[in-house]
């Protein structure tokens, strides 16, 4: 079968808004190619255990299957990255967290910091490629999360070498038994929904543990304010702006925006 054919059938199937879209990268995964020999080869016969995969994983999205944990791919921060169900698929609005993070470790010459629940490892990754003497102690409670990131950082050290150097991953609870410093700076995506938060079909394949944060929701986020640390910078959901009530030990405080224009996430220092 062509592909300019296959790909017209399976958008046939395809239920979601981005028919030919997903039905293209999909795939691009299943031949190993990209999309411009997609459309510069419409002709190239793909084989029909090809097509009926494809329309296997078409089904699977149907059902809401994120198209990242088919692929094991997903882009972030002008990088692609591994991924699987372990760990939480990283989302725009996180960069905005980076963004906020690096400018506070430029504008105080910030030479480590720990990041609590590092999952797919993109922050700690991302911060670490923008900041090249930069040490990171990441932790998460999952090991299968974990190595999710371990395959990301040896993914990225083609990048930079000594990201593998300068990123050590620790599987415990926020940063229990982590040597500190006075002058910590924490960086932290927490779990913030609360349990009882009936969320979107999609979400029901992502680790649960990656996106509830208790019987409130800010639980998670409350333990990390309680760590005292001189820098923090958390994303929060966007109904959780009164955490500045529990900031009061913070001499500068920011809230910001996401795209949709609410609130996403604070940082806040102590002088």
């Amino acid at each position: 079968m062509k592909i300019k054919d296959a790909l017209n059938l399976a958008k046939q199937k395809n239920d979601s808004t981005r028919k030919l879209l997903e039905c293209e990268i999909l795939l691009c995964h299943i031949i190993k190619k990209d999309r411009i020999f997609l459309h510069s080869n419409s002709d190239f016969e793909i084989s029909n255990s090809d097509f009926e995969l494809l329309l296997h994983h078409i089904s699977k999205l149907n059902n809401n299957y994120p198209i990242e944990y088919i692929t094991n791919k997903v882009g972030f921060y002008s990088q692609y990255f591994y991924i699987d169900e372990c760990a939480l698929i990283p989302r725009p609005e996180t960069e905005l967290l980076i963004d906020y993070a690096s400018k506070m470790i430029t504008k105080n010459n910030i030479k480590k910091i720990f990041e609590i629940g590092v999952g797919s490892g993109v922050i700690s990754i991302i911060l670490g490629l923008m900041h090249k003497d930069l040490e990171i102690v990441a932790t998460d409670k999952s090991d299968k999360a974990l190595e999710v990131a371990r395959k990301n950082i040896k993914l990225k050290s083609i990048l930079d070498s000594s990201l593998e150097n300068r990123i050590s991953l620790f599987c415990t609870n926020l940063l229990d038994g982590i040597d500190r410093t006075k002058d910590d700076f924490i960086v932290s995506n927490p779990p913030y929904i609360k349990n009882s938060y009936k969320i979107p079909p999609n979400l029901h394949f992502e680790p649960e543990i990656a996106l509830f944060g208790g019987d409130r929701g800010d639980e998670i986020l409350l333990d990390i304010i309680n760590l005292d640390a001189k820098y923090l910078c958390c994303e929060i959901g966007y109904n959780q702006g009164y955490l500045k009530d529990y900031l009061k030990n913070y001499d500068d405080i920011c809230f910001y925006k996401d795209y949709s224009s609410f609130v996403r996430g604070f940082i806040a220092q102590r002088f």
